[in-house]
């Protein structure tokens, strides 16, 4: 087997394909927005733990689950809940480690809306209509399927 010399090498990297500029709006909105959220739900995750500010008990919620009971059945026997949440619940409390961590995790999985509406306007610029229309379409169906 043969080595390669160094021109070889640099003629390499000089054949690879540039990112498309759409690709890489996309992969940032969506690298940083994962961020924040990860954050926030670490942060949710300490005040379930530590604290007593909390949408629904944790020790409560874990000893349901581990016990195999349903959802229904955990939302119903919840102390002061009586109904499993139904849209964004964790707008009204964002203040509750519950609230904080699946407004996180909300973050992570909204953050594909902008992304893709950012990079259709990147694939417009570039002249690429027809996947700037896919992409477009592709982010209406995502916030329809958002809506409560």
């Amino acid at each position: 087997m043969q080595e390669k010399n160094q021109k070889d090498l640099e003629n390499d990297e000089d054949d690879r394909p540039l990112v498309p500029q759409a690709g890489i709006i996309y992969g940032d909105i969506i690298y940083w927005a994962t961020i924040v959220g990860t954050f926030l739900v670490m942060a949710g995750s300490v005040v379930t733990f530590t604290t007593t500010n909390n949408f629904i008990d944790p020790a409560y919620l874990l000893s349901a689950v581990v016990d195999g009971q349903t959802v229904d059945n955990i939302w119903m026997n919840a102390e002061g809940v009586n109904a499993m949440p139904t849209g964004h619940w964790y707008l009204d409390h964002l203040t509750t480690g519950n609230g904080m961590t699946m407004a996180g995790i909300a973050i992570g999985v909204f953050s594909v809306t902008p992304a893709i509406f950012a990079s259709a306007y990147a694939l417009y610029k570039d002249g690429q209509k027809l996947f700037g229309s896919i992409a477009v379409v592709a982010g209406l169906i995502t916030i329809y399927a958002m809506l409560p």
